[in-house]
């Protein structure tokens, strides 16, 4: 079992020390993908990767398979599948740390740099590739002390941020290989790096990274701008919708959303559920106002360069068939799976030629057969805040509790990008996003005209600037394109830190997660079901401003114990959950009503947010807490 270098030590290294950090990174490598490597540096992560400047992603994706697939010819040891994937501006791959060093930062513009070339030089002499030179060794000193725990030294100003990032990966690297001692007691990471640096000299630590930088090719161009983690997304979890008044609102302007259509990214909707069934389907009509589900929490598989290998690309095949690889094949399932490695095989080969993504057939292999059972009830209960009809529950015979959703005849659309785990999640909401894009592009007419988040991406301020995250860009990008964005604010509103002198629970600013962030989008805090004025904002709901001073959240809604429709064949029709993943869809059934009455709004995303906004009432709270206010769907009509 490898060793785990302490995230003191990593974050010393790069921001400085605790009581002088002052020093920003210019590295392409940002902090969380360091910090996730100290913590598992024999392990591989998923990384996402901004191609530089005007680079497509499609040939940056392409380069970097290419070169990968060069280093495992050379290297005997066994690699996991790095799965190799990309969407219009952003590549996904599951590398190593030594990958990562070796393959993609030569391929940045950060590497191509005069200056950084010029003192990168000075760390080895290629005429002797075992010699460490005078620079790294100090480096390397220094970085020691600090992962030992001893004497600072002259502190963090007297060495260059590449020294820095040098010294760090060296370490990485060594504490990859690294065992530790037989019988030695187990302890905290900073206790155990410490005991098994106790009697290892520089030259050991540096021998890993002097093998790889000797092993480094440089590419003719700049490929790469910079490097972060794939991160994982979580689940931001009587009768709400006339705490909104949303109830009013419908009776006095006579709403029918029947026109409207609503993305839901979440982890599933049950679309046999009767709370989603139309009055009255036409004939050969689909009787479920769900129009369509799409599973995007496996699109890595689908866009993946290594299924140019036939052995992967039958793998994957059969993972996105969903037919059990026990069980003998029917014709028509042979059929299929035959298919969707055909069209595995055409979308590899498109990359390598250096075409865009075939959407088409992606389309084919994504759709899910009607009436596919969701993972878990979290996306059916925000659905049902949208969209549920209480009377289609009780013609079904089912003593309906939770009255109308938001808007009861809105259609929906079903993006599953939360699977069974939490990788690849940010990725797969990218890409949900994109496709939102070309569905409406596609058209002459929008086909989708808002989408609803509730989920919730930590940003960690180290990496990005808040906003400027791949899945805010692409949101961004969706506002832009006429589509309305609504997202939960997240659940970190009150946290508690364990300190020397016990714990710590505070309330938490700066606490918006992403997409929450992108400055586009409708960030909705969470309140009381029905008395806000009371209980004001919910004790977990994410405060702001955001990391660069923007203010979030926008709005509130009702978060608390809302009682909303949840998959039958899961103990349904309905339960109750809390959090801002419930807020969120009360706005979006909000937006969604206003288009419904005055379609001139539709594809005007930010006139409606600004409605919304301005018209919210106010609880009387914290600008960082309620936003503008609580959600008034009334008051909202009134003002256009």
């Amino acid at each position: 079992m490898p060793i785990e270098v302490p995230r003191a030590t990593v974050e010393h290294m790069l921001l400085g020390a605790p009581n002088d950090r002052r020093q920003l990174q210019d590295s392409p490598i940002l902090g969380d993908v360091w910090i996730a490597f100290a913590k598992k540096p024999a392990d591989a992560a998923d990384l996402l990767i901004t191609p530089h400047k005007s680079k497509l992603a499609s040939e940056v994706a392409s380069a970097i398979n290419r070169r990968l697939k060069e280093e495992r010819q050379r290297d005997a040891k066994p690699r996991p599948d790095p799965e190799v994937a990309f969407l219009q501006a952003v590549v996904a791959a599951r590398l190593k740390f030594d990958q990562l060093l070796q393959v993609i930062v030569p391929m940045t513009g950060w590497w191509h740099e005069p200056r950084n070339r010029q003192e990168f030089n000075l760390y080895f002499d290629p005429a002797r590739p075992e010699a460490i030179s005078e620079k790294l060794r100090r480096a390397l000193e220094y970085m020691l002390q600090i992962a030992c725990g001893r004497s600072r030294g002259p502190g963090t100003d007297s060495f260059s941020t590449l020294d820095k990032y040098v010294g760090l990966a060296a370490l990485i690297l060594w504490a990859g290989e690294a065992q530790p001692r037989k019988g030695a007691r187990k302890g905290t990471a900073e206790e155990e790096i410490q005991r098994a640096l106790e009697k290892v000299k520089v030259d050991a630590v540096a021998r890993p990274l002097l093998q790889l930088l000797n092993a480094m090719r440089q590419p003719d161009a700049p490929l790469v701008f910079q490097i972060s983690l794939n991160r994982t997304a979580t689940a931001a979890v009587a009768r709400s919708v006339p705490a909104v008044k949303g109830d009013a609102a419908k009776l006095l302007f006579a709403v029918n959303c029947g026109d409207i259509n609503w993305a839901v990214l979440d982890s599933g909707i049950d679309a046999t559920h009767p709370a989603f069934q139309k009055e009255k389907p036409k004939p050969n009509e689909k009787p479920s106002r769900v129009k369509a589900s799409y599973d995007f929490s496996q699109f890595r598989q689908i866009v993946s360069l290594s299924n140019e290998d036939d052995e992967t690309r039958a793998h994957n095949a059969m993972k996105l068939s969903r037919y059990d690889p026990n069980q003998p094949l029917k014709p028509e399932e042979q059929k299929n799976l035959a298919k969707i490695d055909g069209d595995l095989a055409q979308i590899a080969d498109d990359v390598d030629k250096g075409r865009r993504l075939n959407w088409p057939l992606i389309e084919q292999i994504v759709t899910l057969p009607d009436g596919t059972a969701p993972l878990s009830n979290h996306g059916t209960h925000v659905a049902g805040i949208i969209g549920a009809n209480s009377a289609k529950l009780r013609q079904a015979g089912l003593d309906s509790d939770i009255g109308d959703g938001m808007c009861p005849d809105i259609g929906l659309y079903d993006f599953r990008v939360m699977g069974p785990t939490l990788e690849d999640t940010e990725f797969a909401i990218i890409a949900a996003l994109q496709y939102i894009r070309y569905l409406n592009e596609r058209h002459r007419f929008t086909v989708i005209h808002g989408a609803n988040l509730s989920l919730s991406i930590r940003h960690d301020v180290r990496n990005y600037a808040c906003g400027r995250t791949p899945v805010c860009l692409e949101s961004e990008q969706l506002v832009d394109s006429g589509v309305v964005v609504v997202a939960a604010a997240g659940n970190r509103g009150y946290q508690s830190f364990e300190t020397k002198e016990g714990p710590f629970e505070s309330y938490a600013s700066f606490s918006i997660t992403d997409p929450g962030n992108a400055d586009g989008v409708i960030t909705v805090g969470s309140t009381h079901r029905n008395s806000p004025h009371t209980y004001g904002v919910s004790f977990f709901s994410s405060r702001g401003p955001t990391g660069d001073g923007r203010p979030k959240p926008d709005l509130v809604a009702p978060g608390e114990r809302i009682r909303s429709t949840a998959p039958v064949a899961a103990g349904g029709p309905w339960t109750d959950l809390d959090g801002t993943s419930m807020a969120a869809p009360h706005v979006s059934g909000a937006a969604a009503m206003l288009m419904a009455r005055y379609s001139e709004l539709i594809g005007q995303p930010r006139r409606i947010k600004k409605i919304l906004c301005e018209s919210a009432t106010d609880l009387g709270r914290e600008r960082s807490f309620q936003g503008h206010g609580m959600l008034d769907v009334l008051r909202a009509f009134q003002r256009v």
